[in-house]
């Protein structure tokens, strides 16, 4: 049985793609940096700005939070 498409699915999954490319593409950043600041969310945080590096809706500043979410996101999708 074909699963029912709803109305924003589309857009849904292609923000949902992009998001996981994005952070494809940063984990071998993220390993340098982590291995350079000590690991901490704060010490990565305060690199991923000084390196301006963007985030993924293109702000400049990285707060120890959007560390662990984008860490822990990348745990999740490559344990699956």
């Amino acid at each position: 049985m074909a699963a029912l498409l709803r109305k924003g699915d589309a857009g849904r999954d292609a923000a949902t793609a992009r998001a996981r490319r994005y952070r494809r593409d940063l984990a071998p950043v993220l390993a340098a940096i982590a291995v350079e600041a000590g690991g901490t969310p704060e010490g990565i945080a305060a690199s991923l700005t000084r390196r301006g590096v963007r985030k993924p809706r293109g702000g400049r500043v990285w707060t120890p939070p959007d560390v662990r979410r984008l860490l822990s996101r990348l745990a999740a999708e490559t344990a699956s």
